[in-house]
């Protein structure tokens, strides 16, 4: 944070913090009694924040010493969105809070502590263009930024929207390589070798996004008897473009393994992430896996090992999507198993195709 520069007794005095990347203008409107031995008495200051620029602060400044207000609405962005984010939660899931508001408002970083009447469209698309993220964020950022203003505009605290004409940007969207058969029966091999090679086949029979996958509990596992035989599937109870309750057959090729971890105690996860005491192979039980973990430290690693190039967790639901084109059974069935809404055909909200037909899709996958 900077330091406040003197301009002269009773002038005031103006900086910039860098922590928040605004300037301040500050006055001294009174002085406190010197406490117990502190010889000195202690000024009492009156502050405003949140200005772009110095010049605003030294006009803010002015206004101040003159007994002025020097603004007519002072809410800080970061303010705003904290009030819209408990205002907002009731209406959506708590992963669709965090993973997609939360993680978009994240890269409007640079203006979170300014205060929201003075940020320009410009100053918003800066964020959007200075972001690493691929087309999904930059979306995001543009509907979130949407919602706050348009709370922040009916609760008076904006004249104006500005969020309309936001430019998400132009997106080449780079095919991801599914894995072939060849590599996954690869992978299949390592089952035993790896701990978690096991992950990375049952993904590739699921089809689930990687990070659907990962938040897969036990109590999700589900069994009905089909024509004399047990079928295990899974029930997403995630709310997806097909609707919800969302349910995928178990695919022999994996059904074995799925059990098996059924059975591991300790853990409400059907994939979790093993833990051990740091530099040492001893376990100190489980925790969810995250997204991240799963990428850097057990998928990539694994595809190196084998040398499968240009794959990421993602693949595993291109490679189901494939088995999927080439198995019997029909079109809205595959949807229902995948998760889509436009699989070259049209879904209706929620999953309505009964387990049998999706046992037939399932039952003929390679």
């Amino acid at each position: 944070m900077g330091k406040p520069k003197a301009r002269g007794n009773k002038q005031g005095s103006v900086y910039y913090r860098k922590d928040r990347k605004c300037w301040v203008a500050q006055i001294v409107v009174g002085w406190r009694p010197p406490v117990k031995n502190d010889a000195h008495a202690s000024p009492i200051k009156k502050t405003h924040s949140g200005f772009k620029t110095k010049k605003e602060a030294l006009a803010a400044l002015n206004k101040m010493l003159n007994g002025e207000s020097p603004v007519q609405n002072k809410v800080l962005l970061d303010e705003v969105f904290t009030s819209w984010r408990e205002y907002y939660s009731p209406r959506v899931k708590e992963k669709t809070m965090k993973d997609n508001y939360v993680a978009a408002y994240k890269h409007f970083d640079p203006l979170k502590y300014r205060r929201m009447e003075t940020i320009t469209a410009a100053e918003l698309q800066d964020c959007m263009d200075k972001c690493p993220a691929g087309k999904r964020m930059h979306q995001l950022m543009k509907v979130t930024a949407g919602l706050i203003w348009a709370y922040a505009f009916d609760n008076d605290i904006v004249k104006k929207d500005v969020t309309q004409n936001l430019y998400i940007g132009k997106h080449t969207q780079t095919p991801r390589k599914p894995l072939s058969q060849k590599d996954v029966e690869a992978v299949k091999d390592l089952i035993g070798k790896e701990k978690y090679a096991v992950y990375i086949y049952c993904q590739c029979y699921l089809g689930f996004r990687p990070g659907e996958f990962l938040e897969i509990k036990k109590d999700q596992v589900k069994s009905e008897v089909i024509d004399g035989e047990t079928v295990y599937y899974i029930v997403e109870g995630i709310k997806t473009e097909a609707g919800i309750d969302r349910q995928v057959i178990v695919p022999k090729q994996i059904c074995q393994y799925v059990l098996d971890r059924l059975a591991i105690e300790g853990t409400d996860y059907l994939f979790p992430k093993y833990c051990y005491r740091i530099h040492t192979d001893q376990f100190t039980g489980f925790k969810k896996m995250t997204t991240r973990y799963y990428n850097d430290s057990v998928f990539k690693p694994i595809m190196a090992r084998l040398g499968i190039e240009e794959c990421v967790p993602y693949s595993a639901r291109h490679t189901y999507a494939n088995k999927l084109k080439k198995a019997a059974g029909d079109d809205r069935d595959k949807a229902a198993l995948i998760g889509h809404t436009d699989y070259n055909f049209t879904r209706a909200q929620y999953q309505t195709s009964p387990l049998e037909d999706l046992k037939i899709v399932t039952d003929s996958i390679e």
